[in-house]
C-alpha cells in the first residue's frame, strides 16, 4: 500500500512523504536524486502534493519505478523519516471541496429527510480545512456542532460533462473529511430559506486526510467501511457499496454544472448516526484501506 503524506519540516518547509513497503520516505528529496539519475536533472521540484496531481505525475507507477530506480544506485536509508514531522492538510488548494448531502439512505431518513432521486450538491470552504490532530475549534454561540464523518475522492485531472463509463479515471486519489456542521445554524438557515454554507464552512470544520492514496491502490472504492468514533466509541459505520449515488454518478453528475480540476475535492456522503461533538472530545474516521483521521475538539 503507498500512502502520501503532506509534512513540514522543523524550519517549517514542506515536503512530501511516501510510505513505501512498509516505510516512510522524504519523496521532495528522492525525487530531487531521481531527476539527477534518470532526467539530467530537469524537471519540476516537488514539496507539495498538488502539484503531482496537477502534473498527472501521483500514480502508484511513478512511486514504484522511483523507488525501485534509487535501489539500484543507492541506499535509501538516508531517506526515512525517522523523526515526528507537522503534519499538514494533504491538498493544499483545492479550487473547490463538492459535498454530497444524504447519499445514503438511512442517514437521510435520521435527520427527516427524504431520500432524494438527484444528488444533492453544497460546498464546504477549503479554508475550513485542517489536519489530521490538528484542533477542530467550536465557536460560541453557534448551538449544535456535529460530526459526519466521509470518504471522499480527489480528481486527478481537468475534466468536464464526463461519462459515467470514464469517470473512475478521474480519480486521482482517496482520502478521509469529517464534515463538521454547526447543525442549529444550518437548521436556521434552512428555514430561512438560505444556504447551508456558513453552517459547513466555519474555520477548522473540514478535518481532512491524514493522507492520499492513490487511487490505483484501492481496487473497489465501492467495497470500503467507514467507521467513526468519539472518544474511542462507535458512532457510525457505512460502507460504499449502500451509497444511493455511486462514485462514477456523482463525478458526471457534478461536471455537468462544474468544471472538475486537479486537486479537487468530492466527499461522497455520511452514513446514519451522526451526533453533536463537545468540548474535550477525539474524534477519529477511519477506513482501513486509507488511513485514521483524529481530532480533538476545543
Amino acid at each position: 500500500m503507498i500512502r502520501v503524506f503532506a509534512f513540514e519540516d522543523k524550519n517549517h518547509q514542506p515536503f512530501v512523504g511516501v510510505e513505501w513497503n512498509g516505510k516512510l520516505y522524504h519523496f521532495t528529496r528522492a525525487w530531487e536524486i531521481y531527476k539527477q539519475i534518470k532526467l539530467n536533472g530537469e524537471g519540476p521540484s516537488f514539496p507539495f502534493i498538488q502539484l503531482m496531481l496537477e502534473m498527472d505525475l501521483f500514480h502508484s507507477d511513478v512511486f514504484n519505478e522511483l523507488f525501485d530506480t534509487l535501489k539500484q544506485y543507492r541506499p535509501l536509508d538516508d531517506l526515512i523519516v525517522r523523526q515526528p514531522e507537522a503534519i499538514a492538510v494533504p491538498i493544499q488548494r483545492p479550487s473547490k471541496i463538492v459535498c454530497v448531502g444524504r447519499n445514503y439512505g438511512r442517514h437521510a431518513l435520521e435527520l427527516g429527510n427524504q431520500i432524494p432521486d438527484e444528488p444533492i450538491l453544497f460546498a464546504k470552504a477549503p479554508s475550513s480545512m485542517i489536519a489530521t490532530k490538528a484542533p477542530i475549534r467550536l465557536p460560541k454561540d453557534v448551538g449544535r456542532v456535529d460530526y459526519e464523518g466521509e470518504i471522499a475522492l480527489v480528481i486527478g485531472k481537468t475534466g468536464r460533462n464526463i461519462d459515467p463509463a470514464s469517470a473512475m479515471e478521474y480519480v486521482g486519489a482517496y482520502t478521509l473529511v469529517n464534515d463538521v456542521t454547526a447543525r442549529d445554524l444550518q437548521k436556521k438557515d434552512k428555514e430561512r430559506g438560505l444556504p447551508w454554507f456558513r453552517s459547513k464552512s466555519i474555520d477548522t470544520f473540514c478535518p481532512i486526510g491524514p493522507c492520499l492514496v492513490p487511487a490505483s491502490e484501492i481496487s473497489d472504492p465501492h467495497n470500503l467501511t467507514l467507521t467513526l468514533r468519539v472518544n474511542d466509541e462507535e458512532r457510525q459505520k457505512g460502507h460504499t457499496g449502500d451509497l444511493l449515488f455511486p462514485i462514477p454518478e456523482l463525478i458526471s453528475y457534478i461536471s455537468k454544472y462544474m468544471t472538475l480540476y486537479a486537486g479537487d475535492i468530492i466527499a461522497t456522503g455520511t452514513p446514519e448516526g451522526v451526533g453533536p461533538l463537545h468540548s474535550g472530545d477525539w474524534v477519529e474516521v477511519e477506513v482501513p484501506e486509507i488511513g485514521l483521521l483524529r481530532n480533538q475538539v476545543l
